[in-house]
């Protein structure tokens, strides 16, 4: 099987960004959600700390998510956005996809459920609760992503996987052949994969 990151990789630009653009555009009334957005924001470039010392990543980004309970018929503001965002999806992965490959991404399953099933590909992606903009579990990002790839697919051999970020060594580590993605230009991810 091939692994993909979605962000950046197979999606040209930040699919998160993108929706939450698209919902101030259509339901200006996300923008209730504005003074939280920049605290978190504030709280993010000054690295805020909890009580144990680590930077409360869930924490602002649940500040960030507060808008999603505002927003109006979720299943069918994520259908009009992909309708018109699917454009993104870079030709380079169209041509390469596979019935057998698993995107795994710190984006929100809500958002990105609906584009994986239209491509037929299976989904791994960080758990967030659109009704209340809450987190469950911790963000699919790093160490988490291979984690949460060996729960689902303990036995699986990765035979390449792509990125676009370096935060994904640990997850190219796993595969036979890694790739890095920019501005969707697919390379070798050099010293990057699994030794052979």
């Amino acid at each position: 099987m091939n692994v993909y990151d979605f962000d950046g990789t197979i999606y040209a630009g930040d699919s998160t960004a993108d929706f939450t653009l698209y919902c101030i555009r259509k339901q200006a009334r996300v923008l209730r959600a504005l003074p939280r957005w920049v605290r978190a924001a504030v709280q993010a470039a000054s690295g805020y700390l909890t009580n144990r010392g680590a930077w409360n990543k869930t924490g602002c980004k649940e500040q960030f998510y507060s808008y999603l309970p505002m927003v109006k018929d979720m299943p069918g503001t994520l259908d009009r956005f992909w309708a018109g965002h699917e454009r993104k999806i870079y030709k380079w992965y169209k041509d390469v996809k596979r019935p057998d490959d698993v995107i795994i991404s710190a984006g929100p399953r809500f958002l990105l459920e609906p584009i994986c099933a239209r491509m037929g590909v299976t989904l791994i992606a960080s758990e967030v609760d659109p009704a209340t903009g809450k987190c469950g579990g911790r963000n699919c990002h790093g160490e988490t992503k291979v984690a949460r790839f060996k729960e689902r697919y303990p036995h699986a051999e990765v035979e390449a996987f792509y990125s676009d970020s370096t935060s994904d060594l640990p997850m190219a580590r796993l595969a036979q052949r890694a790739y890095r993605v920019r501005h969707g230009r697919v390379a070798e991810w050099r010293g990057a994969s699994a030794p052979s």
